[in-house]
């Protein structure tokens, strides 16, 4: 499959009282056509920094990209003017945000903020766009859309709204789709149909995904490869059974040791103790090695690299150097 969207180096900062703090650094990946390319992990890890980052969305005056690169079809979208992004940004890369409660204008109805994106990215007429963007919620699987598009986002549940945020983010045909925990906070029925939706979007129009999330039940239904992050690093990438089958980071390992088991002996969840540094001052040597029952006295002093192990799969763990956790 061909590579759309190449991360390479990302390190992404922001100012804060005491000065500058690397949220994310360093993070590598590629996305590829028709793929769904899972980013897991706990919160504060990097992972919805480093989605503002692909889509220009950092606050000005407070967060800046101060190295690496972001390449779409072999492009910098780091060097485009802020005219040029806003041409990609909803057109050929959409996002779909994780509270679309704040992400929808509550004064505007639902059918005018999708014809809005259909109007400043195709040029058509404002009848046209309202015709569309009622397609986009019939699409989308809500019912009675002429009636929806008439109404304001908080006259419709929150399974509705996230529906609503697809039909915006999709509604040109989109390359590339970075959802960003699109089924935080909806019901397990709910979460399972708004899966089901994106993933039947993303045949019929072969959009690559990248999925962010904390879930991993959901990264084993819906990627087929998955990066873990920590502390603001990829410390595991990995297709998304050998991730589960054969996890080598111990950060990973704690991960999948902590998910409840629905079937077999029953066992005592083993959670991951402590919790992620402080971004501001980082340990010494790996950022996993305070939480980490592997450590040797090495991890404490030298940071490890994110070497590649197998075909497709890296790890960044100073203990494959010399043998296997």
């Amino acid at each position: 499959m061909s590579v759309l969207l190449e991360v390479e180096g990302l390190k992404t900062e922001f100012l804060t009282r005491s000065g500058s703090v690397r949220v994310v650094d360093g993070v590598d990946f590629v996305l590829r056509k028709g793929e769904t390319l899972g980013v897991v992990g706990e919160s504060g890890c990097g992972k919805s920094v480093t989605s503002m980052s692909i889509m220009g969305l950092l606050p000005k005056g407070q967060g800046r990209i101060a190295g690496g690169d972001v390449r779409f079809h072999g492009k910098s979208l780091l060097t485009l003017s802020s005219r040029e992004m806003r041409q990609v940004r909803g057109n050929r890369i959409a996002m779909i945000f994780q509270d679309p409660m704040t992400s929808l204008n509550p004064v505007f109805k639902i059918g005018s903020q999708i014809a809005e994106a259909l109007r400043f990215h195709l040029s058509i007429s404002r009848k046209e766009a309202w015709s569309q963007a009622v397609d986009m919620l019939t699409k989308v699987g809500i019912p009675r859309p002429e009636r929806i598009a008439q109404e304001y986002p908080h006259q419709l549940s929150g399974g509705m709204r996230q529906r609503v945020m697809i039909a915006i983010a999709m509604a040109c045909n989109p390359e590339v789709l970075i959802a960003d925990e699109p089924t935080t906070a909806l019901d397990v029925t709910i979460q399972a149909q708004i899966l089901d939706l994106m993933r039947d979007l993303q045949k019929e129009q072969g959009t690559a995904i990248m999925l962010i999330t904390h879930d991993l039940g959901v990264v084993a239904e819906s990627c087929q490869r998955v990066v873990v992050m920590y502390a603001g690093q990829v410390v595991e990438e990995a297709e998304v059974r050998t991730l589960f089958k054969h996890p080598r980071h111990p950060y990973t390992k704690g991960l999948l040791a902590s998910l409840p088991q629905l079937a077999g002996e029953r066992k005592r969840l083993d959670p991951i103790v402590g919790s992620v540094p402080n971004l501001g001052e980082m340990p010494e040597g790996c950022r996993f090695a305070p939480r980490c029952s592997y450590r040797t006295e090495a991890c404490v002093q030298i940071e490890p690299d994110l070497i590649q192990l197998e075909q497709g799969h890296k790890c960044r763990c100073i203990l494959y150097q010399g043998g296997k956790p």
